[in-house]
């Protein structure tokens, strides 16, 4: 059996294949820029709560407290390999807005300072000055996701060292 070809089947390759084809291209065109373009836009972030933990790390002693159990992860890391036991000595809380510098005293004498530079709805940009009496210990800008946790440490004590645990949540 001759399969037979049709007008149709004849033309659609030379012909109507191109005119086809050229129909579709704006909507191709339009609907890949659907699917490349962002998706609806997330209301920004113009705030972030900071909670400023000073903990002290201690030759001595033995274990993770469980009120430092979010930080177990890092204080088990070889960074911290040289202390034993910690010990949650404070805790404040700060409410930051874009552009507005908010400070805590700690009890041990130190001075944190956090200004929100810029967020995005899972990453904040803040600027950290933590200071003992005049003296500046760190000056600096850092991007960290939101709930993310900037240890700052090294700070002398009589019974081992001190160190911050910044935790910030964009809101």
């Amino acid at each position: 059996m001759k399969h037979r070809k049709t007008i149709f089947s004849q033309l659609f390759p030379r012909i109507l294949a191109p005119i086809f084809a050229s129909s579709l291209l704006p909507l191709a065109t339009v609907g890949g820029a659907l699917l490349l373009a962002p998706a609806q836009a997330q209301a920004e972030v113009t705030s972030a709560t900071c909670e400023i933990h000073t903990v002290l790390a201690m030759k001595t002693g033995d274990g993770i407290p469980d009120e430092l159990g979010f930080l177990a992860g890092q204080l088990r890391d070889d960074q911290f390999a040289a202390f034993k036991s910690f010990r949650l000595l404070e805790s404040k809380s700060l409410k930051l807005k874009l552009g507005e510098t908010g400070a805590a005293t700690m009890t041990s004498g130190h001075k944190l300072k956090l200004r929100l530079l810029n967020a995005e709805t899972s990453k904040l940009q803040l600027h950290a000055v933590l200071a003992s009496g005049e003296k500046v210990l760190v000056d600096t800008d850092y991007k960290i996701e939101s709930n993310g946790i900037l240890l700052i440490g090294g700070v002398r004590h009589p019974d081992g060292k001190v160190f911050f645990a910044i935790r910030c949540r964009g809101g």
